[in-house]
This record gives C-alpha cells, structure tokens and sequence, in this order.
C-alpha cells in the first residue's frame, strides 16, 4: 500500500470514527457540544472509550455493505454520496422558505442576504459598499486566522 493510499485510508477511517457526530449534527441541528450526545449511547450523560468505539464500529459495519470486513472504494463512495443527499435535502428545506419544493430566486437570494450584510459589515472598513484590495486582504488574514490557516493551508 503506496504512503498516500494509506493517509487516504487513515483520513478516511478517521472521518468514519466521527461521521456518527457529524450524522447527529446533520440530523438534530445540535451545534458544539450538543452533537457529540450522539455517541453518548447509554445516555448517562457521559461518552465513554467504549461508547466511541462502539459508534466507530457501527458506523463502519454500516458502511461495509458487502460484509467483507473492508471497504471498498464503491463502499466509500456511497457513504459519501448519501451523506452529500441528506446535506442537499436538509440545504434545500432549510432555502424553500414556502414549502412548494421549488427555491425560487427570491428564497435564495435571502439565505445570502443575512451572510453579505455580515460580510460587507464587518470588512467594509470605508463603508463605501466595495471590498478593495486591501479589506480583501484583511477578510483573507481575518478568514485563515478564525480556521487556523497559515497562507491558506492549515497550520
């Protein structure tokens, strides 16, 4: 197995061991905190070792759905894709703000009305509705900071 199959492998596994948090988030909303309750299985209130792995467990049992004890790259890539359907399916019902299964452009242009008035807010430092070169470059150190990037990578 080459280095960056193994990596691949190891990220993958890795997003399976949190892939019950993050399947709790997408499913209650819960933020923070709140969301590793998924994993707290017994519900004392507390997760143990024991739980997380449990959660792991299943998670890739799940996932593993020829039985074979691996995964295979189809395997992977259909816990991706229904994890993507579900975000799509939550994205779309959180924009059809009237319930008719359609997004019309009005619905859509107020999901992002909130996020620009945010944005031109806080780094429109001159108020005069452009972000220029060097607010730009402000938004960006604001941005890589707040995510703990250094030059647009991860630290």
């Amino acid at each position: 197995m080459t280095h960056f199959t193994k990596l691949g492998l190891m990220a993958f596994l890795t997003a399976l061991a949190v892939a019950p948090v993050a399947q709790a988030d997408e499913m209650s909303g819960a933020k923070g905190p709140a969301r590793l309750m998924a994993l707290d299985l017994d519900g004392d209130g507390q997760i143990t070792r024991a739980e997380a792995e449990e959660a792991h467990k299943a998670r890739f049992d799940a996932a593993d759905t020829d039985g074979s004890g691996t995964l295979s790259l189809a395997e992977m890539q259909a816990v991706a894709q229904a994890r993507a359907a579900e975000r799509a399916k939550q994205h779309f019902a959180r924009l059809d703000a009237d319930g008719d299964g359609q997004i019309s452009p009005d619905e859509r242009a107020g999901s992002k009305g909130d996020r620009i008035e945010r944005m031109f807010k806080r780094h429109d430092t001159n108020g005069d509705d452009v972000l220029d070169a060097s607010e730009l470059a402000k938004a960006k150190e604001h941005h890589n900071k707040k995510h703990g990037m250094k030059n647009g990578t991860k630290d």
